[in-house]
C-alpha cells in the first residue's frame, strides 16, 4: 500500500516539465493543465521541495506490481493422474496420458527446457520432485498387479542427462508414494500403506529407515536438515499429529498443538517456521469413529524457536486445503465452499509473516501443488493446466485476521533465529513526502495570491 503511494505521488511530480525561457524565469508546465505559472527558480520553497525529492528519489522503495500468471502447460484430463513441483525456476510437470510418456521439464517464464522420457510405454509414474538440478520419480510397469509390482526410484540429473537407480521396492505392496529432496537429502514415503519414511543420502549412497508408523504417513516435506511428517498418534489416542526429524541430531520433535482429533496431518517448512491446517469444527461420529470435516479450516503456523503455535486465518464453510511455506511467505488456497462439479473456484491467499499481511493473488485455482521462493505452481482442472504465479511486488493488503497465540513454553532444541528482513519504508521516508506534499501546498498558494 505504501509502495502504491509512492509510485502515485513520484509519478505525479515527473509528469511536470520544467524549462527555462530567456528572462531567467522557471515555467513549469503541467501535463495535465494548459495553464502556466511564473516561479522563481532561486525561491527557498523550490529548493527545499527539490532537495526533498532528490532524497525520496535516492530511497529504495519499490514500486509495487500485480501478481503473474503463466501457463506451463496444458493438456490431458481430469481422468488423467499429474503432479508438479518446482526448484530453481525449474518446473517438472507430468500428465499420465501424455504420448509418448515423459516428464517435461520448462522455465518459470513458461519456455520449454527438456523431456525426460520414462522406460517405455507400459510404465507410470508414482511420484514426483525436481530439486537441486535433479529430478526424482517412481515408476512402475502397468502390467503387473497393484499388489505384486517392484516400483523404481530414478534420479535425472538434468545437466548431464544421467540417469540412475536410488531405490527400489521389493516385496508384496511396497510403494513409493511420495518424495521430497533438499541438498544430500532424498526422502521417499512408501512400504506398506505409507507407513515408512526412508532416507537416502546422496553423497554416501546409503538408506535408513526414518520411522515405520502403526498406521499411514500423511503429508511429508523437507527444508534443509529438518523433515516434517503427519501421521496417526504415536501414543494411539484419538487423532493426528505433525512431527519434526532432525536428520543430523536423529531428534524427533512433535508439535503439541497438533496432537488433535481435527488434525490432517499436512504441512510444510520453511527455516524454523512451520505451516500445518487442521478442521475449524469438531469432528462428527458415525457409529462412534471420528470424521474429520472438509468443510472448514484452521491454518496454523508454528515457530520452533519459540515453541509457539499461532491460528493464522479460519474458514467455516472453505474445505480444507494443505498451506505451504517459503522464507516469510505463507499460501494456500481458498474457496468458497465445497463444490465437487466446479472444482476452480479457490483464491490463492498469502500470508507475511514479518509484516502480519494478508493477500488475495489469483483466482480460478483448483489446488497448488508446490511454492518456492514467491512462485506458486497451481493447477486447474478443466482444462487441465498447470500454471505459475509469482506472488514476488503483489501489494498485500492488510486484512483481519483471527490469529491466536498459544505458547507451549520450550521450541524444538537446536533451532536458531531466521533473520527478519526490515521494511524498506521507514519513519524518515512519511515525513519526507508528507513534507514535500505540504512545501507544495504552500508554494502553490503564494503563487494564486501573486496572481489576484
Amino acid at each position: 500500500m505504501t509502495g502504491n503511494f509512492f509510485c502515485a505521488m513520484w509519478g505525479s511530480l515527473l509528469t511536470a516539465r520544467a524549462c527555462v525561457d530567456s528572462s531567467g524565469i522557471k515555467r513549469l508546465k503541467h501535463t495535465g493543465k494548459s495553464s502556466t505559472m511564473k516561479i522563481s527558480i532561486h525561491h527557498p520553497v523550490i529548493h527545499i521541495v527539490l532537495v526533498l525529492s532528490a532524497i525520496i528519489g535516492m530511497i529504495p522503495v519499490p514500486c509495487t506490481a500485480a501478481s503473474s500468471d503463466t501457463l506451463i502447460s496444458q493438456k490431458g484430463s481430469m481422468m488423467d493422474w499429474t503432479d508438479a513441483h518446482i526448484d530453481d525456476n525449474l518446473i517438472a510437470t507430468y500428465v499420465s496420458s501424455s504420448s509418448p510418456p515423459a516428464i517435461g521439464v520448462h522455465h518459470a517464464d513458461g519456455t520449454f527446457y527438456k523431456s525426460i522420457p520414462l522406460t517405455n510405454d507400459a510404465t507410470e509414474l508414482e511420484s514426483l520432485e525436481i530439486s537441486d538440478g535433479s529430478v526424482y520419480y517412481t515408476e512402475y510397469d502397468t502390467s503387473a498387479t497393484m499388489n505384486w509390482r517392484n516400483e523404481t526410484v530414478y534420479e535425472y540429473n538434468l545437466a548431464t542427462g544421467k540417469k540412475q537407480v536410488i531405490y527400489v521396492t521389493n516385496g508384496p505392496m511396497q510403494r513409493v508414494t511420495k518424495i521430497v529432496a533438499d541438498g544430500d537429502h532424498v526422502v521417499m514415503r512408501g512400504g506398506v500403506d505409507d507407513r515408512k519414511l526412508i532416507l537416502y543420502t546422496r553423497s554416501t549412497g546409503s538408506h535408513q529407515i526414518i520411522i515405520t508408523s502403526h498406521n499411514n504417513i500423511h503429508g511429508l516435506a523437507i527444508d534443509g536438515d529438518r523433515i516434517l511428517w503427519g501421521c496417526e498418534r504415536v501414543d494411539r489416542e484419538p487423532g493426528r499429529e505433525i512431527h519434526i526429524y532432525t536428520i543430523s541430531t536423529g531428534g524427533d520433535y512433535i508439535i503439541p498443538e497438533s496432537k488433535s482429533i481435527r488434525t490432517y496431518g499436512y504441512g510444510d517448512i520453511s527455516g524454523d517456521n512451520v505451516a500445518w491446517v487442521i478442521s475449524a469444527k469438531e469432528p462428527n461420529y458415525i457409529n462412534g469413529i471420528p470424521v474429520r470435516s472438509a468443510e472448514s479450516y484452521d491454518m496454523r503456523l508454528t515457530n520452533l524457536i519459540s515453541g509457539k503455535t499461532r491460528s493464522v486465518e479460519t474458514s467455516q464453510t472453505a474445505p480444507i486445503e494443505v498451506p505451504f511455506i517459503s522464507g516469510n511467505t505463507m499460501v494456500w488456497v481458498k474457496k468458497p465452499g465445497v463444490d465437487y462439479n466446479n472444482t476452480d473456484t479457490g483464491t490463492i491467499r498469502t500470508y507475511d509473516i514479518t509484516s502480519g499481511t494478508f493477500s488475495n493473488v489469483t483466482s480460478g485455482v483448483a489446488s497448488i501443488s508446490d511454492f518456492s521462493n514467491g512462485l506458486i505452481v497451481r493447477h486447474k482442472l478443466k482444462p487441465m493446466s498447470f500454471w505459475v504465479t509469482s506472488v514476488t511486488g503483489n501489494p498485500a493488503a492488510t486484512l483481519p485476521s483471527t490469529a491466536a497465540v498459544t505458547t507451549t513454553g520450550k521450541g524444538l532444541p537446536g533451532s536458531q533465529n531466521t533473520p527478519v528482513p526490515e521494511s524498506p519504508v521507514g519513519a524518515i521516508v512519511i515525513i519526507l513526502a508528507v513534507s514535500v506534499g505540504i512545501l507544495t501546498n504552500i508554494l502553490m498558494k503564494r503563487n494564486r495570491a501573486r496572481q489576484i
